[in-house]
């Protein structure tokens, strides 16, 4: 059995993953005296009026089993994973109104024979959100571990996130980075991001030019809606004054704004008559912005050489996943995910294998998730890229070397 305080270093450091606005929406509850860990979605900590689909949310969760199977195979721990019905329900993943736990994970310590953490925790091709998941072994889409004990890619699966060992890949958690600010060209890194992929998963090569017109128009087309206007206000921390600066949201040194600026904007974000008189002035602002750049005329199919390329979608095809047929088919592909949540899930931990790939070579992200919440945006980027309609863009960044040697890193609760 596990003891309690390797299970809290674990879960410590899982809770290092990214989230869309720093929500951190995991709410892991250690079951009996660590045999295992019931991870559910935190209540107040989703974004459903940005967040619609719950795909940021999966993505995150995701993203933080990854985090958590790192630190798992660092501590020689191994686990199984079950994924639970909850996962596919919109009244938790969406509007996190349900305190049924998404997915369980149960633990068994490694033995003591040089093995480092077999589990993965990656779903494999027959998981579904009411089924279960081994974390031990080879999988399609997930880690495996050679006779020696080390993390080595499945056929078909992810490479772990550097080949120094698990020891290694944990120190990478607590120096990943995201940047808000430019970052220097990274040549050929997307193309060896792209090569650590399940095949159902692709990297495609964005314009740097196109990404900024992509992620303007993101912007004035989702604060347009005073929902969202009034839910990115919510998680605005701009002042170290600000009661939960130091434990979530986006604070003024990671957004990389000026203490002036800063200091008049945040009083707008935490006195409510404040912020719906600042809404009232937003959303027709965000309407005019997106009426002006709809007037800039977007070409059709075309990529950057991926060795240069700075920016990059990750895109699912689901024509290459097994979605059953007939209704099944068309009931997936219609859904507001266009895809079966666990397939989310399990692109949120490939999500965290790019990072940590990224911050082993020195470089770092810049999400630009603006662009996939807005589905006018994120059509001009379908017609740009050429994508297809079981082509599913779950996420979209700047990646490169940061300018700044350490960038500010978003609190944590």
């Amino acid at each position: 059995m596990t003891s309690i305080h390797t299970l809290n270093q674990i879960i410590a450091d899982a809770a290092s993953a990214p989230s869309a606005h720093n929500t951190q929406p995991w709410s892991p509850r250690m079951i009996g005296d660590g045999e295992a860990v019931e991870l559910r979605v935190a209540r107040t900590r989703t974004l459903p009026a940005s967040d619609p689909t719950g795909r940021d949310t999966l993505l995150g969760l995701g993203a933080w089993l990854e985090a958590f199977s790192v630190s798992a195979a660092a501590h020689r721990v191994d686990f199984d994973v079950e994924l639970l019905p909850a996962l596919a329900d919109p009244e938790a993943i969406v509007h996190a109104r349900s305190d049924e736990p998404v997915l369980r994970i149960q633990l068994s310590q490694a033995p003591n024979d040089g093995a480092h953490g077999q589990g993965s925790g990656t779903p494999n091709e027959n998981a579904s959100a009411s089924g279960s998941s081994t974390g031990t072994g080879a999988h399609d889409q997930g880690t495996a571990v050679d006779a020696s004990g080390s993390r080595s890619a499945a056929a078909g699966g992810a490479a772990p996130a550097s080949s120094a060992g698990p020891d290694s890949d944990r120190q990478l958690l607590a120096s990943r980075k995201t940047v808000r600010s430019d970052l220097a060209p990274a040549k050929g890194l997307v193309i060896e991001l792209a090569s650590s992929l399940p095949d159902w998963l692709r990297l495609v090569p964005v314009d740097a030019d196109d990404l900024r017109h992509f992620s303007s128009l993101g912007t004035a087309d989702t604060l347009r809606d005073p929902a969202v206007a009034r839910e990115l206000a919510h998680w605005l921390r701009l002042h170290p004054t600000h009661p939960r600066y130091h434990v979530d949201g986006l604070n003024d040194r990671v957004l990389g704004l000026p203490a002036v600026a800063s200091r008049l904007v945040s009083p707008f974000t935490r006195n409510r008559r404040l912020r719906e008189a600042a809404v009232r002035i937003v959303t027709p602002v965000g309407e005019l912005w997106r009426r002006a750049l709809l007037e800039v005329p977007v070409s059709a199919a075309g990529e950057d050489a991926p060795a240069a390329a700075t920016a990059f979608v990750l895109v699912a095809d689901s024509k290459l996943l097994d979605l059953g047929s007939g209704a099944e088919v068309t009931r997936v592909l219609n859904s507001p995910l266009g895809l079966p949540p666990e397939r989310v899930l399990e692109a949120g931990q490939a999500l965290m294998r790019l990072w940590l790939m990224a911050t082993a070579r020195g470089a770092a992200f810049a999400p630009t998730s603006e662009i996939i919440d807005s589905s006018l945006a994120q059509g001009e980027l379908r017609y740009r890229l050429g994508l297809s309609r079981r082509d599913v863009p779950l996420f979209v960044t700047r990646v490169g070397a940061a300018r700044a040697p350490n960038p500010p890193r978003a609190p944590r609760r």
